[in-house]
């Protein structure tokens, strides 16, 4: 039987200690488990590597169009454990139009849902904005209502408190060639 792990747990049948050598077999016995463990050791992978691995994803956006500028989006996926990470570097041709919102790679479990129009924002990791070689701005990321987007905030603090405001046209400055923005997300998969 060839191993089934990762896709589906592998079913044995386990002897006995009134099962002959051949029920079930032995060798098949043997051959089984080898399988079975060779699949795990796959799984788990050697050296300094943890438990998943990172894939790249191309997300879709809300609120910004791409168009000639660059994004590295990888995410990695541990049970319902999920990493994410988006940079993306604005081009001639790309926009920023309004709120920026970016797709999940994994739909975000509904209780790490904002809820409301602008909602008690649960935050699932941080963001940073940088105007090329002017300044870095901080903010953080959020889900949308399906959670099949972040939202992306910036955090302004020319308040008497810090308040979230959405990354749109003008926030955290006006947007061109070079500039970037770049956030982490944690969260636990639907």
């Amino acid at each position: 039987m060839a191993s089934t792990f990762p896709t589906s747990l592998d079913t044995f049948t386990n002897p006995t200690t009134t099962s002959l050598l051949t029920s079930p077999s032995h060798a098949q016995q043997h051959s089984d488990i080898n399988d079975a463990v060779e699949a795990l050791e796959t799984k788990v992978a050697i050296g300094n590597t943890v438990l998943g691995t990172y894939t790249a994803w191309t997300p879709t956006y809300s609120g910004f169009t791409l168009g000639n500028g660059t994004v590295t989006a990888n995410f990695c996926r541990v049970n319902n454990f999920v990493h994410a990470y988006v940079q993306v570097v604005l081009g001639s041709t790309s926009t920023v139009t309004g709120p920026v919102f970016v797709s999940s790679p994994v739909t975000i479990n509904n209780s790490m849902i904002s809820s409301g129009a602008d909602g008690a924002a649960f935050v699932l990791g941080s963001a940073t904005y940088t105007d090329e070689g002017v300044v870095t701005n901080f903010g953080w990321a959020t889900s949308n209502t399906g959670g099949t987007f972040f939202r992306l905030y910036v955090d302004q603090t020319n308040q008497s408190y810090s308040q979230r405001v959405s990354m749109n046209t003008t926030i955290p400055f006006t947007w061109a060639t070079g500039d970037s923005f770049r956030f982490s997300a944690y969260y636990q998969a639907a």
